[in-house]
């Protein structure tokens, strides 16, 4: 199974400024300022949609540490959004908003790593769990999902089923629909834990609310079997 990575997610900014203002207090050093006006660059919300000047402001706010400004930057960067791909670039702020404890880039390093991608030499499912233990410790759902696969295939640590189930709950938990999936499965199966069709199928429809289409056709799938 693919490694799960975390697409840019666009923030709602509570910062209600003009938009003169907004640069005024980015130049000062306000950190959340740049950061706001990077996503409206990307959403167009009052000015032009711009993916240059939004990496322009998220890279201000990561030199003001700015974690999620980092990790906005670095994957704009290694996807050649707003710049020409820059991999080593991209995988320099990915791994400083890590330091910086944002989740989503912990899970997209731990992603690169087992799968030999965005400037990574080598697959190496061991760093990669490391990352992904970390971006679940940052309560990423993703990282907890992903370090939860490592364990029920055995990529980078041994087989632990046990293991696997505790991180896909926590997964769920954090809202990570293939968590609640994949939870689901086991339940419906009955391995490592008792056989439970009716905790299945809750799952199943906690993923299909979250936005898994897996989810909603096995929760399909899981009704159409049950006895009336």
């Amino acid at each position: 199974m693919r490694a799960l990575t975390t697409s840019i997610v666009l923030l709602v900014s509570s910062v209600a400024l003009a938009d003169d203002a907004d640069v005024t207090y980015c130049d000062k050093g306000e950190a959340k300022v740049c950061l706001a006006l990077g996503v409206k660059y990307i959403t167009g919300d009052g000015v032009e949609k711009d993916a240059a000047k939004a990496i322009e402001y998220y890279r201000k706010a990561c030199t003001l540490k700015n974690a999620t400004g980092c990790g906005y930057a670095a994957t704009m960067l290694i996807l050649g959004e707003g710049s020409a791909p820059d991999l080593v670039q991209g995988r320099t702020l990915r791994e400083k908003a890590c330091e910086l404890k944002h989740g989503p880039s912990c899970n997209d390093l731990g992603t690169s790593w087992a799968e030999a991608k965005d400037g990574m030499p080598a697959r190496d499912y061991a760093k990669a769990k490391v990352l992904y233990d970390k971006a679940c410790s940052l309560k990423d759902g993703l990282g907890c999902f992903n370090a939860a696969n490592a364990h029920r295939v055995g990529e980078g640590v041994p087989v632990d089923l046990g293991k696997a189930f505790g991180l896909f709950e926590k997964a769920c938990n954090l809202g990570a629909a293939k968590g609640c999936t994949e939870l689901a499965i086991i339940y419906y199966e009955g391995k490592s834990v008792a056989k439970n069709v009716d905790k299945a199928a809750a799952l199943l429809d906690k993923g299909c609310k979250l936005g898994s289409d897996v989810a909603c056709k096995n929760l399909k799938l899981v009704t159409r079997a049950r006895p009336n």
